[in-house]
Order: structure tokens, then sequence, then C-alpha cells
């Protein structure tokens, strides 16, 4: 058998097996579609956390597959906390966890404690703070904002309260009632109004926004707020994946 024989040889056993191995049930999108992915950020003591855990409880428990990745500020720990790179940095590694996971189809539920639109929330802050010029945060949000990673994101939670309820909160079963860096009346206070201004900002452009005052909501009330959320937007995905 001449080299080209060979050639073409290969080529075609390799072509027979492709074909075998693309079908719908592995390749197409609309008949297994991507994980379905939310963000939930917001000021401290919110009840972000307490949504979270038992968001993952009772889908896992309902037979989905639910993942919650680690949160960025769990894992980036070699970049000071003081310069912008360090929010650039945890929102380039849920970006790139978002990107990955929605090429398979391994998971149901994605639920991302803080993601996208806290990296952007983020640079704000470092604005303030003067470490950001007009140009260089317009670039940075510019990029997190980018269709290829906010498609992608079906529902994300800005969830706020008072600061003063927060500190409640926060303190409640707290071994030191010392008030933290950013576990202070002054400073959630600032996060809140930051994050319910960028929610005006952004939410015309970015239906999937929504913001969420836990001030006078129980923990069980945060939690089926989100729950009945979720899964009227699963519903109205399998429905117009169906039409």
């Amino acid at each position: 058998m001449t080299s080209p024989e060979r050639e073409r040889t290969f080529k075609e056993q390799a072509r027979k097996i492709l074909d075998y191995l693309k079908s719908d049930i592995r390749y197409d999108r609309n008949f297994m579609p991507r994980p379905f992915f939310m963000e939930l950020t917001g000021s401290p003591s919110a009840g972000k956390t307490t949504c979270i855990k038992e968001l993952d409880k009772f889908f896992r428990r309902q037979g989905f597959r639910v993942l919650c990745p680690q949160e960025g500020a769990e894992v980036i720990r070699h970049i000071s906390r003081a310069t912008p790179l360090y929010n650039i940095r945890t929102g380039m590694y849920a970006a790139e966890m978002l990107v990955d996971i929605s090429m398979g189809t391994l998971y149901d539920i994605v639920i991302f404690d803080r993601c996208l639109f806290d990296a952007y929330c983020w640079m704000e802050y470092w604005d303030e703070k003067g470490k950001l010029d007009a140009d260089e945060k317009q670039t940075i949000q510019s990029f997190f904002l980018s269709r290829f990673f906010t498609d992608k994101l079906d529902a994300v939670y800005f969830m706020t309260a008072d600061p003063m309820v927060a500190m409640e909160r926060e303190l409640k079963i707290a071994l030191s009632k010392e008030p933290g860096e950013t576990t202070n009346p002054k400073t959630v206070a600032t996060l809140v109004t930051r994050f319910k201004k960028v929610y005006e900002v952004l939410s015309p452009q970015y239906p999937q926004l929504h913001l969420i005052d836990t001030t006078d909501l129980g923990e069980q009330e945060m939690v089926e707020y989100i729950a009945k959320h979720v899964l009227d937007s699963l519903e109205k995905k399998i429905q117009k994946s169906g039409s």
C-alpha cells in the first residue's frame, strides 16, 4: 500500500469513528443543552452564602447534577487584596470556569459564588479609590461584560441588606464582635449603594440581573424566592428549546 493510500485509509477510518461519536446526544446543543449558570453576589451578610448552600442541597436532592465552584477569593491567595489586580484575577478565574464548563454537559446547574458582575462592581470600588483611571476601568469592565461571557450567565442575583441588619447577622454567632475591614456599617452601606447603582445602569441591557433586598426577609424566604425564580427560568428554557 502506498503512502497516499495509507493516508486515505486512515482518514476514512477516522471519519467513520467521528460520524459515530458526533451524535446529537454528544454534540447538538439543542438536544443536550449546556448547564444553567447563575451568579450570586452582593454586599456582606445579605444571605448569599446561605442561599447557595440551600439551593445546592435542594437541587441535588431532586436529582440535578449541581456544581458550586470554589469562590475566587478562596483560590487566589497569592495576590494582595490591596490592588485592582486581585479582583481582576478572581474575575478571570470565574470567567475561565464559566467558559470551560459551558462546553460540556456534565452538570445541569452551576452556582457561582461571585462571577463576572462581581468583578465589574469591584472596578467601581477601585475607581473610587483612585487606583484605576477612566480608560483602565472601562477596558476591564468591558472585558468582563463581553457577550462571550455574559451570554452564558442565565441568572444573576445582586443581594443587599440594610447595613445595621447586615451587622446583626454578621455578629450573631461571631466569637469577636469587632467589625472587619468590609463588615462594618460604613463599608456595607457603600457596597449596597454600589450594587444598586450598577444594577440600575446594567439591568436594561442585561435582563438576567435581579436585585434582591433581603433586609426584611428571613432565610427561608430568601431561598424560596431565588429557588422559584430559577425553576421558572429553567422551565421557560425547556419550553423554548422544545418549540
